[in-house]
């Protein structure tokens, strides 16, 4: 009858902390800081040696990551301080992929001038030095145009077409952007303290990304509604009224 195997259980790898700092690419400096603010566990002792394991090595992997997504610290020692980290921590980058995912299709484009040249078509020549004022077009490396907002080019056009010249239509945007801004601001304070302090208040990660989630194609489809339908009420305020009344609203 043969002996039985001998089973080996492997001892966890455990090193000092210049190795740790070789094998993280992390200053032994920033990993002393990083155990002060209780980002890291506090090392087992071996004499007068700090001892550490690939635990400690994983957290400090864990830590970059979370800087690199602009994390502070004080965020990071939250989200590492819970019973179940990794869990915690998966969560929450998922929730900071739906806060950091772009609310709109439209994105920066760069134009050559052959394509610049044909959408601008048959239009006047100048144009495009009046886009370029109005920041619809900038100029670019290689002859080429940067365009911040595929759309919002398109509509000045449209507009231009209508007989709104692209001065009067890119204050308008300004104008726009300026009270929405404003706008969003105070509705992103209001859902901050719907969920309690900061968006990790009350609300649990699942919770916050759901509702993120929905708020996302209703916040555009509402703020198009509300818009048509305050220039439908100014319009109607201009022809029941006259310009006059308008002008005497403004300087209210």
């Amino acid at each position: 009858m043969s002996e039985p195997a001998e089973v080996i259980v492997e001892e966890p790898a455990t090193f000092g902390l210049e190795e740790l700092a070789a094998r993280s690419g992390v200053p032994s400096r920033t990993i002393r800081y990083y155990q002060s603010e209780r980002l890291l566990p506090i090392p087992a002792k071996r004499g007068r040696e700090a001892v550490y394991t690939v635990d400690h090595l994983e957290r400090l992997r864990l830590i970059g990551e979370l800087r690199d997504r602009s994390l502070n610290l004080a965020s990071i020692r939250e989200l590492v301080a819970n019973a179940n980290p990794s869990r915690t921590v998966s969560e929450w980058l998922g929730v900071d992929a739906t806060l950091s995912a772009p609310w709109s299709d439209d994105r920066p484009r760069v134009m050559d001038q052959t394509e610049l040249d044909r959408l601008i078509g048959d239009r006047r020549a100048g144009l495009i030095g009046d886009l370029q004022r109005a920041e619809y077009v900038a100029p670019g490396t290689g002859g080429t145009w940067n365009v911040p907002s595929p759309t919002l080019l398109d509509h000045a056009l449209r507009l231009y077409d209508a007989g709104i010249d692209v001065e009067l239509s890119g204050h308008l945007r300004d104008v726009l952007r300026k009270r929405l801004a404003k706008a969003v601001d105070e509705m992103v304070k209001e859902i901050v303290d719907r969920v309690g302090a900061g968006f990790a208040g009350a609300a649990t990660p699942d919770e916050l990304a759901t509702a993120l989630g929905a708020l996302r194609p209703v916040a555009r489809e509402t703020s198009s509604v509300i818009l048509a339908q305050e220039v439908e009420r100014a319009l109607r305020t201009l022809v029941e009224r006259g310009p006059a009344a308008t002008k005497s609203s403004r300087r209210r």
